[in-house]
């Protein structure tokens, strides 16, 4: 599994819970507590700055390949921009389901 997208699937998970846990008490109940330790700014913060080293890492191999390095072929190139593709589109699905969550949460009624 890519490392980043163990990421998403945490953060996707939590904000699942967090959905669940605004429903009802009992739904609340029900979920799992995050471990002490899991701070959702430090796990976001740390999701983006792996998208951030995929997409930088896959910008090197392009330019390494464009220049004619002969460590570097056309598989590592693109297997490595695939990654970095994925993992940015899988970080603009969690910002679009934050952005909506948070939208949510305003809209409530007190």
């Amino acid at each position: 599994m890519i490392q980043g997208v163990g990421h998403l699937s945490q953060l996707l998970a939590e904000m699942d819970r967090m959905k669940v846990g605004a429903g009802s008490p009992a739904a609340a109940a029900s979920t799992q507590v995050a471990p002490a330790g899991a701070d959702f700014t430090q796990v976001f913060k740390s999701a983006i700055g792996h998208v951030n080293e995929l997409q930088q890492r896959s910008e090197a191999l392009q330019k390494a390949f464009e220049m004619g390095d002969s460590k570097v072929d056309l598989t590592q190139v693109m297997v490595a921009l695939q990654k970095a593709n994925l993992s940015f589109e899988g970080m603009t699905q969690v910002r679009n389901k934050f952005v909506n969550a948070y939208k949510e949460i305003m809209n409530m009624s007190i």
